[in-house]
C-alpha cells in the first residue's frame, strides 16, 4: 500500500490534490492520454498514487498548459468548473456548507478555503451595497503563468464558487441575476456549450476575471446548516497552531481598518506581536507584510477607480502613497497599466456603470 506524501511537484504555492484527480478524469474525457499529461508537466504516475496532499502550483499550472495546447478549447474551463465540490475543501468546505445563508458562506468561506487554491493572495473579496464582488487580481509579474493557464484557473475557482453556492442552497434552477466578466474574447465562445448557470450574464475583454453575486444569490438560506457542524469546522480551520492562518489574520486587520491602510506597526499591535514574529511567520507561509499590503492597496484601488470619480491624486492619498507618481508606479507594477488607463477599460466594459 503506497503511503501518502505531503506535496508533489514544483511551486511556491500549492493546490489541493484533489483537484488533479478531477483534473485528470477531465483531460481523459477530453480525449487525452493522462499519463502523458502528466509527463508534460514533469510527473510520474508512481507520485500520483502517492496520495499526496498537495500539488505544486507549477506543476498544476503545466498540467493545464499541456490540456490548453493538446484540446484549444474556450470551453475547458466552464466545463471544469462544473466539476468543483465543497468536498474537495476539506474543513473549509464544511464550514462554508454550514453558514446560513450563500452571503456568509461567501464573505467567509474563501477566507478559509484560500490554502486549498494556491496563490491565494490575489482571490479578493468585496461588498458593494448589496452585491458582493470576488476577483482574481492580476498575477504577480515574477510568477510564470501564461494568460491562458491563468484565465482557465481563474474562471475555475470563481464559476466553480457561484455554482457550489447554488448546490449548498438548493438553488441550481434558480434564475440568479449574477455577472461573470472574463478576460477572452467572444470569439469561438458558445454559451450554450459553456453551460452557464440559470440567469448569469458573461462580460468579455475585461480587464480581470470578476464574479458579480446579486443579492437575491446571496441573501439565499442554505439547506439544514448546522451550527454544531460549522463550529467543528472552524475549530479545525483555527487548529491548534496559530500560525495556521497567520496570513488570513494580516489580511482582516486590514479590511477592519478600511478605508485607512494600517502599517507595520498596527497590524502588529492588533495581532499581538512584535514586528519580528510577524515577518518571521510571514517567511514561513511564503508571505511578506509588503505583498500582503499590495495586494490590499490593489483591492482599494481598483475599487475606487471603477466604482467612484476619485482622482488618482485622491486615490493616491487615501492609500498612503506620498504622491500621485508614487502610487502610478506601484499601480503600473501590480496590473501593467496607469491607473488612468485602467479604469478607461473599465468603463468601456458593456454593462459597467
Amino acid at each position: 500500500m503506497s503511503s501518502r506524501v505531503d506535496k508533489i511537484g514544483e511551486g511556491r504555492h500549492t493546490v489541493a490534490a484533489e483537484y488533479l484527480a478531477v483534473f485528470l478524469e477531465f483531460v481523459a474525457e477530453c480525449g487525452l492520454d493522462a499519463s502523458s499529461v502528466l509527463a508534460s508537466a514533469g510527473l510520474s504516475p508512481d507520485e500520483v498514487v502517492q496520495l499526496p496532499r498537495f500539488v505544486g502550483s507549477k506543476t498544476y499550472y503545466r498540467l493545464i498548459r499541456s490540456l490548453l495546447a493538446q484540446r484549444p478549447d474556450p470551453h475547458h474551463a466552464y466545463r471544469f468548473a462544473r466539476r468543483g465540490s465543497e468536498l474537495r475543501h476539506g474543513a473549509a468546505g464544511m464550514f462554508a456548507q454550514n453558514c446560513q445563508t450563500l452571503r456568509e458562506a461567501t464573505a467567509l468561506g474563501f477566507r478559509y478555503a484560500r490554502p486549498q487554491l494556491g496563490n491565494s493572495e490575489r482571490l479578493m473579496v468585496r461588498a458593494e451595497k448589496r452585491e458582493m464582488v470576488v476577483l482574481m487580481s492580476p498575477p504577480d509579474p515574477k510568477v510564470e503563468i501564461d494568460d491562458g493557464v491563468d484565465r482557465f484557473n481563474s474562471i475555475v475557482i470563481l464559476l466553480g464558487h457561484e455554482l457550489r453556492g447554488r448546490r449548498m442552497a438548493g438553488a441550481m434552477a434558480t434564475p440568479f441575476a449574477n455577472t461573470l466578466k472574463v478576460t477572452h474574447s467572444e470569439d469561438r465562445f458558445s454559451l450554450s456549450r459553456a453551460g452557464l448557470p440559470p440567469g448569469m450574464t458573461i462580460t468579455f475583454n475585461a480587464p480581470h476575471v470578476e464574479l458579480v453575486l446579486c443579492s437575491d444569490y446571496l441573501d439565499t438560506p442554505l439547506l439544514s446548516p448546522s451550527t454544531e457542524l460549522r463550529a467543528i469546522a472552524l475549530r479545525q480551520l483555527e487548529g491548534s497552531d496559530p500560525d495556521a492562518n497567520i496570513s488570513d489574520r494580516v489580511r482582516a486587520v486590514f479590511q477592519s481598518r478600511e478605508p485607512e491602510v494600517p502599517d507595520l506597526d498596527e497590524v502588529c499591535a492588533a495581532l499581538h506581536m512584535s514586528s519580528a514574529t510577524l515577518k518571521r511567520k510571514l517567511k514561513a507561509d511564503d508571505a511578506t507584510f509588503q505583498s500582503l499590503k499590495d495586494s490590499f492597496r490593489l483591492r482599494r484601488a481598483t475599487s475606487l477607480l471603477g466604482g467612484t470619480e476619485a482622482s488618482v491624486e485622491e486615490i493616491a492619498d487615501e492609500l498612503g502613497f506620498s504622491d500621485a507618481s508614487g502610487f502610478t508606479k506601484a499601480f503600473r507594477r501590480w496590473t501593467g497599466v496607469a491607473p488612468r488607463d485602467w479604469r478607461l477599460a473599465y468603463r468601456s466594459e458593456p454593462g459597467s456603470s
